[in-house]
């Protein structure tokens, strides 16, 4: 299970308009991804992901007045 950027450019740069795509940081990217081969890797690729969470308090539900 993976993936990457191989290559990654600024396709737009000699482009008619090439200052649109600059103000918005566009470039042209080919990736390469694989998926598990079985539930075996992909038990073992999420268990490498799993981070802990600090818990948090719950906020105290506000009282009515009665």
């Amino acid at each position: 299970m993976g993936f990457e950027i191989t290559w990654r450019k600024d396709v737009f740069s000699d482009a008619p308009q090439a200052g649109s795509a600059e103000k918005f940081g566009t470039l042209g990217i080919n990736f390469r991804a694989r998926k598990a081969a079985n539930e075996e890797e992909w038990g073992a690729a999420m268990a490498a992901l799993s981070c802990e969470v600090p818990a948090q308090q719950s906020a105290e539900a506000p009282t009515e007045k009665q």
